[in-house]
């Protein structure tokens, strides 16, 4: 993360959540396959390998630009450990997003590398679960901070815009509904997001499987990892419209 703008201190942050605080979880991944652990993540494995002990090399491409490679390193004198390296054109992407992504992939692959998470072949879920429908009461505030000022924006995108950014993206499908217009990505390969805007108020699902299974917190995130990522693609297509960053 270091080549990212004011990248060092993020990176700081990456390798103290690797060798501090999920170091024993991750070591666990030893012992697991790693082909169905790729696919649950919606990811591949690749043939880089820099050096003898990188056991595997997983590559994530949530949405174009962004290509995260997480390589797993075991050597029987010194133990565990875990880079996480980005493709050059991934540079584009804002420092947080890109370390928050990071972040989210790390502490999945802790949960299967302690068990939390079984290797199940599975998919997402064939219904679709509003937020406020499963979230805890506490998750509310959360959901409200990470949404209100994207909810403006977002009011302002018509359907055609948003059908141009999925195809910047690579990622997701967007159609018309009664009320407005929605879009449907794939998370991982057991989870996906609806979000439904309206004239009115945003309507955010998760499909019925990866609701039960994922972490409000971690839903929330992907959440505004993605529609900062629609808002970033919309501007690319249209700069009249407002910069996130106005109101922060």
């Amino acid at each position: 993360m270091q080549h990212f703008e004011a990248g060092f201190g993020w990176e700081g942050q990456v390798r103290h959540l690797v060798r501090k605080k999920y170091r024993e979880d991750l070591a666990g991944l030893a012992h697991l396959d790693p082909q169905p652990l790729a696919r649950l993540l919606r990811g591949e494995l690749v043939g880089f390998r820099p050096y003898a002990t990188i056991q595997w090399a997983l590559r994530l491409v949530p949405f174009r630009p962004l290509e995260i490679y997480f390589l797993y390193d075991f050597d029987p004198e010194f133990g565990t450990d875990l880079r996480v390296l980005y493709a050059r054109k991934s540079l584009v992407v804002p420092t947080e997003d890109a370390y928050v992504f990071a972040w989210d992939y790390l502490a999945l692959l802790a949960r299967y590398g302690r068990g939390s998470f079984v290797l199940t072949d599975a998919g997402p879920g064939s219904e679709w679960l509003p937020f406020s429908d499963f979230a805890p009461p506490a998750a509310s505030p959360m959901k409200e901070v990470s949404l209100k000022l994207r909810e403006e924006l977002l009011q302002e995108v018509s359907l055609g815009l948003v059908e141009v950014a999925l195809r910047r993206m690579d990622c997701g499908a967007a159609e018309p509904w009664s009320q407005g217009w929605q879009v449907i990505w794939p998370l991982l390969g057991d989870l996906s997001l609806r979000l439904r805007q309206s004239e009115r108020d945003l309507e955010v699902a998760f499909d019925n499987h990866g609701a039960g299974k994922y972490g409000p917190e971690f839903l929330l995130s992907f959440l505004w990892l993605y529609i900062n990522a629609l808002l970033r693609e919309c501007r690319q297509v249209e700069p009249s419209l407002p910069r996130l960053s106005r109101w922060l």
